[in-house]
């Protein structure tokens, strides 16, 4: 008779709790050797004892069971949750269920590796733990199993498995907010010091460059998973244990496009050290590395579109700018002018015009495009800077796909809609259509593409800032501004000539840091 049944049996008044003591401490019977087998297993110091007191646990009525018992036989790993219990995760931990899963999933260090392993074999899987998966989940929260980081994964000096929450953000993601709900550490670290907000976007990051999404390409799953994160109360600045932020973890390991997504819920902002040394100070610093150079500057040139300032000093005075090589210093100051020119533009683009509607003078735009910018402008109006994609914005968009929308159809009169949507000011709303659908070299029936389109644009006054704005953004969604049209013309061929020398080294720059990005990813798979 398995422990299982013989619980059942317990339970139904088929066998008394004298007859299944016996059976528990007789190791000739089944349910005898597996609860031996679960001490054995468990790294127990004295595993008999510990035999010894699951039994008279398991045989004695359950109303009779006190945590106070529970925690004289070893079951808290953690004992200071025994006073932080909920009462029904203390009632799930006190019960028949409760005492198995424990034996089988925490009992032993390693056992928690376990704990997804039905939830990966069994696809689809569901939206939030179900049954014995959240039942399992609870009990390792309420005993504190959760909080162990040092079981071995080899014979290695320091080659240890991830803690439960790590586990469960790469193999079982929807799990996540079930399990911190459930009162997981939102700020755990590895035993190598490692934010669980780091591996959790780099799970997902890792997930979506297998489905063949760019690295360096935003996507609205990664500002989910920070903003819930967020919701739990999380430190999105926690440092690691050799003092860099989750932002700079994930950008030095090629998933820029998630460290962004940090930088987008205001991460760092407070986050300089006793010397006053920012995070726009530590990615300028990595660019002497040779191994990370290009991902830190790419990083440092994303920053500014968040407010972070590479003029502010440390308590020394030094500022990120002086800690540059003269020529990334040169550009960085050349990116910064143009961010605060567009973003000025397209304030006041924005502030003195009405919300877009479907009208006489909009006849050429297709209603997507001002569905789009109506957003925008709604957006706008609450305070969102009018350069950065929002939430709403890729949900909007992904919404138009899904009923079958073309966002990349040209207006009527041939108006790409990105280049329509930045002249208006609405720049986070262009951003979002090339996330979603990066036809940045498509051509149009004179084999002009996007990025002759804004080249063009920044020839008239009127759009020229914000035109130079999306042009630039536009090259890290693929654009390639040396394609030819049909007359053998290039988009560089219509800029001026510093803006050339511009927009020809942010190319070369992006598609470094691309492919560096990708070495980086598949040199851990």
């Amino acid at each position: 008779m398995t422990l299982d049944r013989l619980l059942i049996a317990k339970r139904d008044g088929h066998c008394s709790p004298q007859q299944a003591w016996e059976i528990l401490m007789n190791l000739n019977t089944t349910a005898g050797r597996a609860l031996r087998d679960s001490c054995l297993i468990s790294g127990a110091s004295r595993p008999e004892e510990l035999a010894f007191s699951m039994a008279t646990l398991f045989c004695m009525p359950a109303q009779d069971r006190t945590l106070a018992k529970l925690d004289d036989a070893g079951i808290f790993i953690d004992r200071t949750r025994r006073d932080r219990l909920r009462p029904e995760d203390a009632a799930l931990l006190l019960s028949d269920e409760g005492l198995q899963l424990w034996l089988r999933f925490a009992a032993a260090p390693s056992g928690y590796l376990s704990v997804f392993v039905d939830s990966i074999l069994n696809a689809p899987a569901p939206a939030e733990p179900t049954g014995t998966l959240a039942a399992a989940l609870r009990v390792l929260v309420a005993c504190g199993r959760d909080t162990t980081n040092d079981v071995a994964a080899s014979d290695v000096p320091g080659n240890v498995h991830l803690p439960l929450s790590h586990v469960c953000s790469q193999v079982a993601p929807e799990c996540l907010p079930s399990l911190l709900s459930y009162g997981a550490d939102v700020n755990q670290r590895t035993a190598n010091g490692v934010p669980l907000v780091a591996t959790a976007l780099a799970a997902q990051a890792q997930r979506l460059y297998a489905q063949g999404h760019d690295l360096l390409v935003p996507h609205v799953s990664f500002h989910q998973l920070g903003a819930m994160f967020q919701s739990y109360g999380a430190d999105l600045s926690l440092r690691s244990r050799t003092g860099s932020p989750p932002v700079m973890l994930l950008a030095l390991n090629g998933y820029c496009a998630a460290a962004e997504a940090l930088l987008s819920l205001s991460a760092g902002d407070s986050g300089a050290d006793r010397n006053g040394n920012t995070l726009m100070h530590y990615l300028a610093a990595v660019t002497h590395l040779r191994q990370h150079a290009v991902s830190a500057f790419f990083l440092l040139n994303l920053a500014m579109r968040f407010g972070r300032n590479p003029e502010a000093p440390n308590r020394e005075g030094t500022t990120p700018c002086a800690l540059l090589g003269d020529g990334l210093a040169q550009y960085l100051r050349l990116n910064q002018t143009m961010i605060a020119q567009a973003r000025e533009r397209a304030r006041r683009g924005v502030s003195t015009s009405t919300s877009p509607v479907a009208s006489g003078a909009n006849r050429h735009v297709p209603p997507f495009v001002i569905a789009m910018a109506a957003e925008a402008h709604r957006r706008i109006a609450q305070g969102h800077d009018p350069l950065l994609p929002h939430e709403s914005l890729f949900q909007l968009g992904m919404s138009l796909q899904r009923d079958g929308v073309d966002i990349g159809q040209r207006h009527t009169d041939g108006t790409p809609p990105v280049l329509w949507l930045a002249r208006q000011g609405y720049c986070g709303a262009a951003e979002v259509l090339l996330a979603l659908q990066p036809n940045t070299n498509a051509c149009g029936p004179d084999g002009n593409t996007l990025m002759h389109a804004l080249a063009g644009a920044t020839r008239t006054r009127e759009s020229a800032i914000l035109a130079d704005y999306m042009l630039t953004t536009a090259l890290r969604y693929g654009g390639d501004p040396t394609q030819p049209n049909r007359s053998g013309n290039t988009a560089l061929s219509f800029l001026c000539t510093d803006r050339t020398r511009f927009v020809r080294a942010s190319f070369a720059f992006v598609n470094e840091t691309r492919n560096s990005a990708q070495k980086k990813v598949a040199n851990r798979q």
